[in-house]
């Protein structure tokens, strides 16, 4: 179907969220529970009462599913003879992202992470479901410290050409972290989800993929015929981490433990929400000082004076062709109204207005396209209530957003600009970047200095 603005008369489509094979996935707001949501349309299948029958009594054990390690689904339907789902909104950021900016990740996060997956697999078997496509970018990490799987049996619900968990014959999935009795055509089970989550742990802990090949067919001949890869040779892995994935990666589904014997065997780390946690906000910590850190160099020192003056000394640039000596230092001096620290005040700024407009970084897209000077002020508000509210991830991309188009169009010192780069400089101390964050606020003083020195020199 084309982009919908409202689906089942009740939810209001603000953005994509994305898409795949399997449909389209949108955030909107549900006009009945006024709440943010994800609703995923499903491709759609085949003509008749048989498959929308099918489909909902499968949708609801779905639905039936209560777990914090499992995405929560809502509500499931038909829309003009299409499916859909209605899914707990998540922020954070998934499993692959975050590999892919860190590679090979810590160990005790690695026993965090899978012991997630583990008990939401559990929860999901328990109502007689498969997952049928663990990867890593269905594995979603929040800021608040929970593994959350998601699109759980969205592929059997469209597979009409079975009527049971293990029928033969069918592969769904992604051939990368599928199990070799599923690529082969053989009956599936519980132990085929849990090969996927030996194939993840292995990716975690090496930063490399289990199996690899220059085609889909090679890898799925590799799978299903070669002996799996072992961390044995791999430094800093623990020998029980090495053991547990080799026996994940097992060939013959009865070599391989459960789930519940997985989460025993994981010896999960205390702190487990903890490590997620700086994980998920480490990584935007990373994006946000990459996307919007000061344009020079962190200061060298930076301290607060008694009169609760922030002096920034940054050291002179190294000298240029021609010249003898270099630059002198430069000292700027930021104003903060408690002597304490400025970042105490950076961090608990005053309230704003709350505004009725809530964003996720999926609809941030569209938002990108509708910019303009003309409501980059408003844009820039909702951005403010967006880091106040605590939701840094969104905060981080839209206020990247207005800076870009107030500085190409009003210019860097421009109030608009300079306000746009003081919330960037709030958003980095919030997320530990305080350095950037000092530095970031340098800027904005020197340009307001700046910009004063030059309308004096105007002045007759």
């Amino acid at each position: 179907m084309a982009d919908p603005r409202l689906i089942g008369d009740r939810y209001e489509v603000q953005g994509r969220l994305g898409s795949g094979g399997m449909g389209q996935v949108y955030e909107a707001r549900d006009r009945v529970l006024d709440r943010r949501v994800a609703v995923k349309v499903l491709a759609r299948g085949p003509a008749g009462s048989e498959f929308a029958d099918r489909f909902l009594r499968e949708a609801r054990a779905l639905a039936r599913i209560s777990h914090p390690n499992a995405v929560v689904v809502h509500d499931v339907a038909l829309h003009e003879d299409v499916p859909y789902l209605v899914m707990e909104l998540l922020e954070g950021v998934d499993l692959a992202r975050l590999m892919s900016v860190r590679g090979a990740l810590p160990p005790g996060l690695v026993r965090a992470v899978a012991f997630g997956m583990c008990a939401g697999l559990g929860a999901v078997h328990n109502v007689g479901m498969l997952h049928r496509d663990v990867k890593p970018s269905n594995v979603h990490l929040t800021r608040e410290g929970r593994v959350v799987l998601q699109d759980f049996g969205i592929a059997h619900l469209l597979d009409t050409t079975q009527t049971s968990l293990t029928a033969p014959g069918v592969v769904i999935g992604t051939p990368l972290y599928l199990a070799p009795e599923s690529l082969a055509g053989n009956r599936v089970g519980p132990h085929s989800d849990l090969y996927a989550v030996g194939a993840c742990m292995y990716e975690m802990l090496t930063g490399r993929r289990a199996f690899d090949g220059d085609s889909t067919m090679s890898i799925i001949y590799r799978i299903v015929h070669d002996p799996a890869p072992t961390l044995r040779d791999v430094p800093g892995v623990p020998a029980d981490l090495v053991v547990l994935v080799d026996r994940l990666l097992a060939k013959d589904p009865r070599d391989r433990p459960s789930s519940s014997e997985v989460r025993d065997l994981l010896d999960m780390p205390a702190n487990a929400a903890r490590l997620v946690a700086e994980a998920v906000t480490g990584e935007l910590r990373d994006r946000a000082v990459r996307d919007f850190g000061p344009d020079t160099a962190p200061p060298a020192v930076a301290a607060v004076g008694e009169t609760g003056v922030v002096r920034i000394v940054r050291d002179p640039a190294p000298p240029a062709e021609g010249d003898a000596e270099p630059g002198e230092r430069r000292v700027t001096e930021v104003f903060a109204p408690d002597p304490a620290t400025l970042l105490l005040r950076v961090l608990d700024p005053p309230p704003l207005p709350e505004t009725e407009l809530a964003l996720s970084s999926g609809t941030l897209s569209h938002i990108r396209r509708g910019i303009s000077p003309e409501v980059a002020d408003a844009r820039q508000r909702e951005a403010v209530s967006l880091l106040l509210r605590g939701s840094l991830d969104e905060a981080v991309e839209l206020l990247g957003m207005v800076a870009d188009v107030c500085r190409t169009s009003f210019g860097p010192t421009h109030p608009t600009t300079l306000t746009c780069h003081y919330w960037q400089g709030v958003c980095l101390a919030r997320l530990g970047a305080q350095g950037a964050a000092v530095a970031k606020f340098a800027e904005v003083t020197e340009a307001v200095a700046a910009a004063l020195t030059a309308h004096e020199s105007e002045l007759p």
